[in-house]
């Protein structure tokens, strides 16, 4: 079975002949450090590493990596014209994205550490700040006919990446503050949701651009909003509802103009009270599946959600792939193909990108296993 035959079936909730097996996008590479180690043990030292992104310092997979573990998806992505940081980085030294944010490498992550719109106290402040030009942020030559290529030789289930994540909540909070926001959606909203239009737009500009090139080829279009913590959501369901469902909403339904694509949606932590308003507005794809936080147990959310959703991920990043030995990898593997895989709509992948701290060896089980297990 090819693999673009075998992502088709799983997603279409029928189980294909095994699990189909994702690496190399937006939240599933490996980190900068974590593929060095990955090319040595596996031979490939010689390979080039090329970043994906500075600032999750992620890589682009190399092709001959991925047919060694025969990955079904191949993503395509177009090049970051607006943002070019130095590079080699020097650690906590601070570099500014498009957006104006802030952020310093420290124990190999780009984390937050200056947010443009924090001391923000007037909605005239908004309009105000330098807005990126969403046409002068992405390089998309060569992306058409490369998909295209791909596309009609069949081989592969092909995974569309606007170039930017596709957040609104995320993107107005980076912005603003994490606090800060949070708090302005429930006692400043006027001013959450001047924030909110206002990413939402350039989100929508952004897709456009991009599903104008590529539309017609991918089989999944990816959006994101990281709205869970370890315990629960980071907001109510009302809040959600409120004031981020109807912005994710108008997002996805333009999306949804250019394109057939399956839409999937990034979200880490526990987001199980969230679920049914996210497939509402035209969610059929959760990634990471972060299954070590409450209520987001692999046996329950495909009990509950099994037929209205298509989980990508579920591999623990957590305690198993990094601190597990091989043999803790391969029977989370098998757990996880037998609590997810049941009647199709499971993509096998890690809980999000590996980390510098994921052994090269835990990388090989997890593929080696999910294709051995399915004979």
């Amino acid at each position: 079975m090819k693999s673009k035959e075998r992502v088709l079936m799983a997603l279409d909730h029928k189980e294909p002949d095994r699990v189909p097996m994702d690496l190399g996008g937006r939240q599933t590479t490996l980190m900068i450090h974590a593929y060095e180690k990955l090319k040595n043990h596996l031979g490939f030292k010689n390979l080039p590493t090329h970043i994906m992104s500075h600032i999750w310092q992620t890589v682009y997979i190399d092709e001959q990596v991925l047919r060694h573990f025969s990955i079904d998806f191949r993503h395509i992505r177009p090049k970051n014209k607006a943002f070019a940081p130095p590079c080699p980085f020097e650690e906590e030294s601070v570099f500014y994205d498009s957006w104006g944010v802030g952020r310093k490498i420290s124990g190999g992550y780009a984390n937050i550490c200056q947010h443009p719109l924090q001391k923000t106290i007037d909605i005239d402040d908004i309009e105000k700040h330098p807005w990126p030009d969403p046409g002068d942020e992405f390089d998309y030559t060569g992306l058409r006919e490369h998909a295209q290529k791909l596309y009609n030789e069949g081989e592969y289930a092909l995974v569309g990446c606007m170039g930017s994540p596709g957040n609104t909540y995320e993107q107005a909070w980076y912005l603003r503050g994490l606090s800060e926001f949070l708090l302005d959606m429930v006692m400043r909203k006027d001013m959450a949701h001047a924030l909110l239009r206002k990413v939402v737009d350039h989100r929508k500009i952004n897709a456009e651009l991009y599903l104008k090139e590529v539309g017609e080829f991918i089989d999944v279009i990816q959006v994101a909003d990281d709205l869970g913590a370890q315990n629960t959501s980071l907001m109510s369901p009302d809040t959600y509802r409120e004031m981020v469902k109807p912005y994710q909403a108008e997002l996805i339904s333009h999306i949804k103009k250019f394109t057939k694509a399956k839409v999937y949606h990034h979200s880490c932590g526990s987001i199980v009270n969230l679920l049914d308003d996210m497939v509402d507005i035209g969610i059929e794809i959760l990634n990471p599946v972060q299954t070590t936080a409450t209520g987001m147990e692999a046996d329950k959310l495909k009990k509950r959600f099994g037929q209205r959703l298509t989980f990508w991920g579920a591999i623990d990043t957590l305690n198993i792939l990094p601190y597990g030995s091989v043999a803790d990898v391969q029977q989370e593997v098998k757990s996880k193909i037998s609590d997810l895989g049941k009647g199709g709509g499971y993509v096998l992948g890690s809980v999000h990108n590996m980390q510098i701290d994921v052994p090269p060896e835990n990388v090989e089980a997890m593929f080696k296993t999910a294709v051995e297990f399915a004979k």
